[in-house]
C-alpha cells in the first residue's frame, strides 16, 4: 500500500513564505524582550506590548497548527525523537505565554483588581516570564539552521527572473554561526531577565515601605488625637511612600494628579 505523506500547510512555500515567518518570529522575540524593560516602557505601554506579543504568539501557533495536530496524534506512537523534543519545548513555551497573559491581566491597571496578594501574582508573572524566555532561547537553538539560512536569504535575495547571477556556493551553516547567533540571543535574554529581577526587587521594596509608612501614619494620627492641647493643632505632612518614584513603571500605584512628574504617594498629603 502506497504511503501518502501530507506536509503541514505552514511549509507550503506558495502560501507561506519562510521570510515572512522569520520576520514575524523576530518581531515576536524582540517585543518579548522589550517587555522585560518596565522602566523603559512604563506600565501602560508594557501592557499593550504584552497584548501585541500574545497576538504574534497566537499567529505563530496558527501558522504551524497542522504540524501541531500531526505530532499530537502520533506523540506516543510512530514519530521521531526530534519531533517529540520540538513538541515538548513548544508546549512549555505555550504554557508560559498563557501564564504570563493570565497573571498580567490580573495585576493590570485595566482591571485594577483589589488584590490582597498582589506580590504573589507578580511573582508568578515574573517567574513565568523568565522561564519562558529561557525556553524560547532553547527553541531558537533547536531551529538555528533554519533561522540562519532564512536570514541569509533575506539579506541576499535571489536574482529576479530573466537575470543570471554568478553561481556561488551557498555558505554552510557551521559552528561559528551557531555560536554567534546563540551568543546574541542568550545575552539579550539574560540582560532582560536580570533587569526584570531588579524591577521585582524594587517593587517588593515599595510595597513593604508603603505598608510601613501607612502603619506609621496611622499610629501618628491616633497619637495626635489623644494629645490634643488647647492651642491650635498643626497639620502633619504624611508621606505614604518615601521611594521617590518620579515616573511610571516602578510602582503599580503610581499616580500624578497634579502633573508635577512626581508620584503623589511621595508628597505631603
Amino acid at each position: 500500500m502506497r504511503k501518502i505523506i501530507f506536509l503541514p500547510e505552514s511549509f507550503n512555500v506558495k502560501t507561506h513564505k519562510p521570510q515572512t515567518h522569520w520576520m514575524i518570529d523576530a518581531a515576536l522575540f524582540a517585543g518579548f524582550l522589550v517587555s522585560f524593560w518596565l522602566d523603559l516602557t512604563g506600565v501602560s505601554l508594557h501592557q499593550w506590548l504584552g497584548v501585541a506579543v500574545a497576538a504574534l504568539a497566537g499567529y505563530h501557533l496558527l501558522a504551524h497548527w497542522n504540524w501541531v495536530e500531526a505530532v499530537t496524534a502520533r506523540l506516543f506512537g510512530q514519530t521521531s525523537g526530534q519531533a517529540r523534543r520540538y513538541y515538548l519545548v513548544d508546549a512549555g513555551v505555550l504554557a508560559g505565554f498563557l501564564t504570563i497573559l493570565a497573571t498580567g491581566l490580573v495585576i493590570s491597571t485595566w482591571l485594577a483588581l483589589p488584590l490582597g496578594n498582589y506580590a504573589a501574582w507578580l511573582n508568578v508573572h515574573i517567574v513565568a516570564s523568565i522561564v519562558t524566555v529561557g525556553l524560547v532561547v532553547l527553541k531558537i537553538g533547536m531551529h538555528w539552521r533554519w533561522i540562519a539560512a532564512t536570514a541569509r536569504r533575506i539579506v541576499s535575495p535571489p536574482a529576479p527572473a530573466g537575470k543570471t547571477a554568478p553561481v556561488r556556493p551557498a555558505p554552510a551553516a557551521g559552528r561559528r554561526e551557531f555560536l554567534k547567533l546563540m551568543g546574541i540571543v542568550g545575552l539579550a535574554a539574560a540582560l532582560a531577565a536580570s533587569n526584570t529581577l531588579d524591577s521585582f526587587t524594587n517593587v517588593q521594596g515599595e510595597e513593604s515601605v508603603t505598608e510601613e509608612s501607612s502603619a506609621t501614619s496611622s499610629s501618628q494620627s491616633s497619637s495626635s488625637k489623644t494629645a490634643v492641647s488647647g492651642s491650635q493643632s498643626s497639620t502633619a505632612c504624611v508621606i505614604r511612600c518615601n521611594r521617590g518614584c518620579a515616573f511610571p513603571g516602578h510602582c503599580r500605584k503610581y499616580v500624578d494628579s497634579d502633573g508635577n512628574n512626581r508620584c503623589d504617594l511621595g508628597e505631603c498629603a
